[in-house]
């Protein structure tokens, strides 16, 4: 009968032993999994606030120094993705100021705009209006600032009204709009 017990106890305390050791690689195999998924989860949480991406209808964007308004436009749709800081742009139009007046105004098919380099680029039927008439029609405009010139290419029409017209592949206008001039062959007509 003792050994009966024994047999009874050491069959109950192998069963014990079995369950704590179950019990106990469960733990552990859910600490570990814990462990090992955490580096996982931080970067899955890290890319998603670091790489936001935004589609917008009817966008303004407008830049401002002083406290004065430096250029504005607005656009049909953008798409903005922070990995590259630019947003595409769609249906644009807008204006450039000088002392709080318009000095010009413009409209292109598609562009860009950098946030990093404060820099948009116009493209497809692009049109610049100055505030006197001048008009000037080109496949691309760069403009990078007041303080650098603003680059026009491709199929250039710069047009003083009732004076000249004038054609060639690139144009360079002066930021602040003052002053321009076209490189390489150009075809000059003018009013009479």
């Amino acid at each position: 009968m003792i050994l009966k017990n024994i047999i009874k106890d050491k069959k109950n305390l192998a069963y014990i032993i079995l369950f704590l050791i179950i019990v106990l690689s469960c733990l552990w195999a859910f600490i570990s999994a814990g462990i090992i998924t955490k580096s996982f989860k931080n970067k899955i949480i890290d890319q998603t606030y670091k790489n936001k991406e935004a589609n917008i209808e009817s966008l303004l964007v407008t830049e401002t120094k002083d406290g004065t308004k430096s250029w504005e436009l607005f656009a049909d749709k953008g798409m903005y993705t922070d990995s590259d800081n630019v947003v595409l742009l769609e249906g644009i139009i807008g204006n450039f100021y000088d002392d709080k007046q318009v000095k010009a105004s413009f409209k292109a098919d598609k562009g860009t705009y950098n946030a990093s380099k404060k820099e948009i680029i116009l493209y497809n039927n692009v049109i610049l209006v100055y505030e006197d008439g001048t008009n000037l029609s080109a496949e691309k405009i760069i403009y990078a600032g007041k303080d650098k010139d603003i680059i026009a290419e491709g199929n250039i029409r710069l047009e003083k009204p009732n004076e000249a017209i004038i054609f060639g592949r690139k144009a360079i206008l002066e930021g602040d709009f003052s002053d321009f001039h076209i490189e390489g062959r150009t075809r000059t007509q003018f009013y009479m």
